[in-house]
């Protein structure tokens, strides 16, 4: 078994992360597929097949109920139950670490292996104020917290769900606190005549030599 954690984050919600250690064959013996869910299953590659499948198994887990619920998606892929529309989810998946979200709410979810590139990218999705909330926080902080803003940005993406985002023009991260373990903030989208205030939560796994930080939106 290769459970990191289950947490719950808000009351009516709760996040399942694992570690895949196990074959494809360990999934698809437990999990019955749609016809839609084959196919999709047949144009991805073979790390992108395991994360595929340890993410949808991990969700059923995580609904807590015996049979698996009908998983499908809409028109911008953001997956939904088919006969529990008051149930939300969503999946995250990062270098064979996979996340499953379920609330009574909207919400989305994001994990993140910590990697080297993240401090040369990070001015493609953080606003100059944002940097200058990061800028407070001790130096030794700082590498985590590029990955804590890219996962709250895409967290808040996918709980939007209707994709054609601008992480720095359309997402804003306020009032951010962060001990090194765990931390909140506010998540604000705003576009065309759209806004929407967000609650986020943040954490961080260590698994062996990895380094994962996860963030979850309402």
């Amino acid at each position: 078994m290769a459970l990191l954690n289950t947490i719950i984050p808000f009351p009516g919600m709760t996040f399942s992360l694992w570690h895949i250690a196990e074959p494809e064959s360990y999934f698809e013996g437990q999990l019955p597929l749609s016809e839609e869910e084959s196919k999709e299953l047949a144009r991805l590659n073979e790390l992108r097949r395991l994360e595929w499948l340890a993410s949808r198994w991990l969700l059923h887990k995580t609904t807590g109920v015996d049979q698996r619920l009908p998983l499908s998606k809409n028109a911008f892929s953001k997956p939904f139950f088919l006969d529990q529309p008051d149930l939300y989810c969503s999946l995250s998946h990062s270098h064979g670490f996979v996340g499953a979200l379920t609330a009574s709410e909207n919400c989305g979810c994001d994990i993140q292996v910590l990697v080297e590139k993240m401090p040369a990218i990070a001015s493609k999705f953080i606003r100059e104020d944002e940097f200058d909330a990061i800028a407070g926080f001790p130096d030794n902080f700082r590498f985590e917290l590029y990955h804590l803003f890219w996962t709250a940005k895409e967290s808040l993406y996918k709980a939007y769900g209707l994709k054609a985002l601008d992480f720095r023009k359309h997402i804003r991260i306020r009032e951010l606190m962060w001990d090194g373990n765990t931390g909140t903030a506010i998540g604000r989208i705003e576009k065309d005549n759209f806004w929407h205030n967000y609650q986020l939560k943040f954490g961080k796994e260590e698994k062996e030599k990895d380094v994962l930080i996860w963030a979850v939106c309402l």
